[in-house]
């Protein structure tokens, strides 16, 4: 399993944990992979997963990587 995806399963998991502590209804947060700087082999498992939120801080860089994975 790739290390971009054990990382956001254990940010998941870790989330789930405080969530079930807490007493009342929670609205889950989202979580926001920054794919800045990383190329797209590392993103790909967790799109691969499921996950579909993402930042990026350079549109250059962002229509490089997503216009082929959208397609």
């Amino acid at each position: 399993m790739h290390n971009t995806l054990v990382n956001l399963i254990e940010i998941q998991k870790e989330i789930q944990l405080k969530i079930n502590c807490q007493i009342g209804s929670i609205r889950i947060p989202k979580i926001i992979a920054v794919s800045k700087t990383q190329p797209i082999e590392n993103i790909l498992p967790l799109i691969k997963h499921g996950h579909l939120d993402y930042g990026e801080n350079k549109v250059q860089e962002a229509i490089e990587k997503w216009t082929e994975v959208k397609s």
